[in-house]
């Protein structure tokens, strides 16, 4: 799976979300999104990106099924930010 194709379960993840248009994770998945948040807070926030959003692409990424590796989601933010 690239690192743009959303994971098997991320149709079930789709629906009414508290910020429509974005997955959000489910209720288990919520810690690992605050993890991954964390994690790439400090280069993202160089990257003069405010922590909300951060934090709603990390919701995102997780609830996308893409994975829990911090470099590649720092590297998805980035090539959504340059398109």
């Amino acid at each position: 799976m690239s690192e743009d194709t959303p994971g098997p379960l991320a149709d079930e993840k789709q629906g009414e979300t508290s910020d429509p248009g974005h997955a959000q994770p489910e209720a288990m998945e919520v810690e690992s999104a605050r993890l991954l948040e964390m994690d790439a807070a400090d280069r993202l926030e160089a990257d003069g990106m405010p922590r909300e959003e951060i934090s709603r692409l990390a919701d995102e990424y997780i609830a996308l099924d893409l994975g829990t590796d911090t470099e590649a989601f720092i590297a998805w933010v980035r090539d959504r930010r340059s398109s």
